[in-house]
């Protein structure tokens, strides 16, 4: 499929937010945004903003980059693209255009911060990037188990819907608190309160979630040393599909900072 970029409008803000609760549902990270935080993304000057669309001129993407005068540093601070589409591809386009801007104001450096994400690695790399150790390092401590249950709710729930052959009730404990989710051929809804059997529970502690929620940990390995434990009335291949399901290896943590 063909894309076209165009630079980004005040018209365009609600289509971009709806575009970045999409995307966000299938990675750990806040889609705590307004329409009101992407009219300011538009109205800084330093701040240059494309996006992309398909042929019937749907937005299916948008790359949000700022300019620092003061040190004539450039850097992309995100890349979102429709997940029906082809990440690279609509990425590819939409980086292309902030570059030829990065070069028409002679900027000195150009950084692009990945927090992780595999895509990212895949893409910058071509363009010349180089990793930098120093930034490669996050530390994250669990001090509310259920407010961080309650945060990932929507992640669990996207991941669950995309395991087609299995329905039931899921259970992931976390120390003493609990996120119940209900996957049924329709949907997947969070259950408050049910006396009806587990299908699939997992119990691990924070520290733990911690490590299988940024990826730097295998979900099955975790099992294997008792880090994280199971009870479920599947089958131990089906029990390994839904782990490697809630758990990816390849994911990443998104954050709003603008």
């Amino acid at each position: 499929m063909e894309f076209k970029v165009r630079t980004a409008s005040g018209e365009d803000i609600e289509k971009m937010l709806q575009l970045y609760i999409s995307f966000m549902r299938n990675f750990v990270g806040s889609a705590a945004r307004t329409s009101k935080s992407f009219a300011r993304m538009l109205r800084k000057k330093d701040n240059i903003n494309y996006v992309a669309l398909d042929t019937q001129d749907r937005i299916v993407g948008y790359v949000h980059s700022t300019f620092e005068k003061r040190n004539k540093t450039g850097e992309f601070r995100e890349i979102i693209v429709d997940p029906k589409h082809d990440f690279e591809q609509v990425a590819g386009l939409l980086i292309e255009k902030v570059n030829a801007d990065f070069k028409k104001r002679k900027v000195a450096a150009i950084i692009a911060a990945s927090l992780r994400n595999p895509a990212y690695e895949r893409i910058f790399p071509k363009l010349g990037f180089m990793e930098s150790e120093s930034m490669g390092v996050f530390m994250y401590a669990i001090l509310d188990s259920q407010k961080i249950l309650n945060e990932l709710q929507p992640v669990f729930a996207a991941r669950l819907k995309r395991s087609e052959d299995w329905n039931g009730l899921a259970q992931i404990q976390c120390d003493e608190h609990s996120l119940f989710l209900e996957k049924t051929t329709e949907r997947v809804q969070q259950i408050v309160w049910t006396n009806q059997p587990v299908d699939f529970k997992v119990m691990v502690s924070g520290a733990n979630l911690v490590k299988l929620i940024f990826g730097v940990e295998d979900a099955l390995e975790c099992r294997k040393n008792g880090q994280l434990k199971t009870e479920t009335t599947v089958s131990e291949a089906k029990a390994v599909k839904l782990l490697e399901r809630l758990f990816p290896r390849n994911q990443f943590l998104t954050m709003d900072f603008w």
